[in-house]
């Protein structure tokens, strides 16, 4: 009995902080021309939020290209990010920080925790590729990822 009792503790929690969610987008005609997908492991704060913010920077392209998205609601959504203390840039250890001292809410903690983990891969993907195909070094690519992921965590 305690093992399934533990076995569903550890599910509840492994699935408690990961989440995904599509919206198709459409053209003209309503046919579906392609989708966005954005998905979080581990955040276990303002998941929806971050997951909305992802959802809503492909959407707003895709209706600046004339398409329609199926999920209109992020339209309606604003997405600012409030402003960093003074000299600093949102890191999630800053933002963190500020949400546990209610001076940002959950889903300004969501939204600057996508903002800058996206920020993060942006610069993470290509590196690979460079790395892959011998445009930077190892080491050169090292440096890349530690710059970029003190930039995301602040650590």
């Amino acid at each position: 009995m305690y093992k399934s009792l533990f076995t569903i503790i550890v599910s509840l929690l492994f699935i408690s902080g990961c989440a995904q969610r599509t919206i198709d987008i459409n053209d003209d005609k309503g046919n579906i021309v392609g989708g966005c997908t954005a998905g979080f492991d581990w955040h276990f704060y303002g998941l929806h939020d971050s997951i909305d913010y992802v959802l809503y920077e492909c959407a707003e392209d895709a209706v600046a290209k004339g398409y329609i998205i199926s999920d209109k609601r992020l339209l309606t959504l604003d997405f600012t990010l409030p402003d960093p203390p003074e000299g600093q840039r949102w890191n999630k250890k800053l933002a963190m920080q500020h949400f546990h001292n209610d001076k940002i809410t959950e889903r300004k903690l969501g939204y600057i925790l996508a903002d800058i983990e996206t920020k993060y891969i942006k610069i993470v993907w290509p590196a690979e590729d460079d790395l892959a195909s011998g445009k930077i070094t190892l080491s050169e690519f090292n440096k890349i990822v530690k710059d970029a992921k003190y930039n995301w965590l602040g650590e």
